[in-house]
Order: structure tokens, then C-alpha cells, then sequence
């Protein structure tokens, strides 16, 4: 057990509801695993860098000077708290990741922190859900690209009736420069791993046994999909791997390599909480017992359509308001059909 639960003896269907299809769809199955590891890595940067710098900053006073000019923290501790009729002390999280040659969000995930009451929930956005807007493709991951963060947020919105507080967005590169900044991750690859899609950029070759994987090697193992179990197999070792680059991270707290984060964090993340939002958030997280105060799931979909030459996924309105309400929900009151804009299949 480690500070972040017993995740590694779970299966994906342990963390919760992970619905991918299995018949129309191909290329949502294809590329989940890619947006998987995006976002995940998004997840494991953002707070990793969080539990370092909890640490770091709570060294002995005569380190001062030297982390106010590493870090230039001067914000506030805490967070802003939202008034009206939200949960006190709920906040919730808007997280995308992107290859930032297209500004296209192949990944979307809403968490939410109920430091109350002491619980986290992930909720994965299919990428190619379709939204109620007059742009073509009406893909939710086209969001971003056309607007921003803000549209992003708009649109979230119109499927799931509220906007995140906060909002972070990380592409790719972050996770090669994580794995290379902390001078490579130990790890047993369970077996060898062959695997070649020119299409993807896909180019795999791993030998079994334990070894430290570089940035490069790394993502190849996460990304390859040849196991017996297709993609429970490929899931778990992707949340092994990104444990034990965590606990690695966590091990990393002298001056040098935490300017190197920092880099890494200015380059590849955008967000708009302070780094000492982040500290105090990262401080409530490592109080969570990861193996029965989160939950990860995919919000509910009742098919896939064509529509106007483009392959979209649409959401199960009823399905995805219940789990909303379960889950993520900011509101002291339930959100309805009735604050959405669900586009049906049936549509």
C-alpha cells in the first residue's frame, strides 16, 4: 500500500464503469488508449508536482529564499470558494489533453473534490460525442481548437449542466519529459512487446523483465495494445506504470529537479490555478484513500451514428444526468434533463 492506495492490484472494472464499445466505433476503440495515457499523465503531472512541492515548501526556514526564487509562489493558500447554492468545499476540475499540433482534446475528464467529504470522482468525456452546436464536425473534441478553454467549458456544460472551476490541459510531450526528468522509471514489462502501426506512429519493441524505461521507452509500453485481454491488459499496466512513476516523483525533492518540473509544467500545462492552489489541493488529495474514496467512469453512451460524413458517439441523456448527480455534481440540488442539451441518437 502506498499513499496513493492498493490501485496496482486493481482491474479497470475495479475503478469503475469503463463502457468502451466492442462493435461500432473503430476508431474511438483505437485511439482510447492513446487518450487514456494523455489523460492520466495529465492527472499524475498536475498533482505529482503538487506532492513535491507540499513537500519542498515545507522544508526548514532557511530555505526560504531559495524556494520563493524557484517558485515564486505569492498567491494565496487557498482556494476561492464558490458561493450560492454550491457544496462547500466542493470543487471540481475540468482536465484535457492534447497533441498541441491540432489543439484537438483527445482526452476530456471532469474531477471533482469533495474535501468535505473526503471523496474524489473522474469522469471521462468521449471525444467524439456530438454537441449541440452549428460548427461541422460537431465533435466535442473540436472545442478547443475553435475556442479555447472557454468553448471547451461551454460545451461541457450543455452535456453535463454546470462549467468546472477550474481547468487544466496537457499534451503528450509532458509525458516523455516526466518520465526522462526523473532519469528514467523501474519497471517489469510482463512480456515482450512487438508492435509496428506507421498509421499511429506506433513502433514497439520491448523486451520482458525489469529495467528502467527512458521517456521514449515508457510510451511505448503504454501505448501498446498485443496483451491476451486487449485493453484490460493494456489499462492495467498503463496505471502501473504512471504508480510507479508517482511514487518516483515523489522521491525527486531536490532544488535542481524541481525547477526541471516546473519547466516541464510551464511548457506543456495550462491552467489557471496557482501553483499554491495546486500545493493545498495536492495536500487534500494525499488524504484520500484512493481504494474507496475515488471512482473513475465513463459517462453512459447508447450508440454511435454517422451524421454529415462524420462517425459521432451520443450520450444516454438519462443514464448521464444519474451519474453527474452521483458524482460530480457542484450543486446542492440535482441537475435535470431539463439544464442540458443531450443530442439523442434517435435525434
Amino acid at each position: 500500500m502506498n499513499r496513493f492506495g492498493n490501485l496496482n492490484n486493481k482491474t479497470p472494472a475495479d475503478l469503475g464503469n469503463h463502457n468502451v464499445p466492442h462493435s461500432p466505433g473503430h476508431l474511438f476503440r483505437k485511439k482510447s488508449g492513446l487518450r487514456l495515457i494523455i489523460g492520466l499523465t495529465a492527472v499524475a503531472i498536475f498533482f505529482s508536482l503538487g506532492f513535491i512541492l507540499s513537500a519542498y515548501l515545507n522544508r526548514p526556514p532557511e530555505l526560504i529564499s531559495q524556494k520563493d526564487e524557484i517558485t515564486g509562489l505569492h498567491d494565496q493558500d487557498m482556494p476561492v470558494r464558490l458561493g450560492g447554492d454550491c457544496k462547500d468545499g466542493y470543487y471540481t476540475f475540468l482536465v484535457a489533453g492534447t497533441d498541441k499540433n491540432d489543439y484537438h482534446t483527445d482526452t476530456i475528464m471532469v474531477i471533482s473534490l469533495d474535501t468535505a467529504g473526503n471523496k474524489a470522482n473522474i469522469v471521462s468525456v468521449p471525444r467524439d460525442t456530438q454537441v449541440d452546436v452549428p460548427r461541422n464536425p460537431k465533435k466535442i473534441n473540436s472545442a478547443y481548437a475553435v475556442g479555447g478553454v472557454d468553448q471547451l467549458k461551454e460545451e461541457i456544460k450543455s452535456i453535463l449542466g454546470f462549467s468546472p472551476q477550474y481547468y487544466i490541459v496537457v499534451d503528450l510531450e509532458a509525458f516523455k519529459k516526466l518520465v526522462d526528468a526523473v532519469d528514467g522509471v523501474e519497471y517489469d514489462i510482463p512480456q515482450d512487446m512487438d508492435e509496428n502501426d506507421p498509421s499511429q506512429g506506433l513502433h514497439i519493441h520491448l523486451k520482458q523483465g525489469m529495467q528502467i524505461l527512458d521517456g521514449d521507452k515508457a510510451l511505448q509500453l503504454v501505448r501498446y495494445r498485443g496483451y491476451p485481454s486487449a485493453d484490460i491488459g493494456r489499462m492495467e499496466t498503463q496505471q502501473h506504470f504512471l504508480m510507479a512513476l508517482a511514487n518516483k516523483l515523489l522521491t525527486v525533492l531536490n532544488a535542481p529537479k524541481i525547477t526541471q518540473f516546473i519547466d516541464i509544467f510551464k511548457q506543456h500545462v495550462e491552467t489557471d490555478l496557482s501553483l499554491r492552489e495546486m500545493q493545498w489541493f495536492a495536500r487534500k488529495l494525499m488524504q484520500l484513500d484512493t481504494e474507496k474514496d475515488l471512482t473513475v467512469q465513463t459517462l453512459p453512451y447508447s450508440g454511435f451514428g454517422d451524421y454529415r460524413g462524420h462517425n459521432y458517439l451520443y450520450l444516454a441523456g438519462k443514464d448521464v444526468i444519474s451519474m453527474v448527480n452521483r458524482t460530480i455534481n457542484p450543486y446542492t440540488h440535482d441537475i435535470t434533463l431539463e439544464d442540458v442539451k443531450i443530442i439523442r441518437l434517435e435525434d
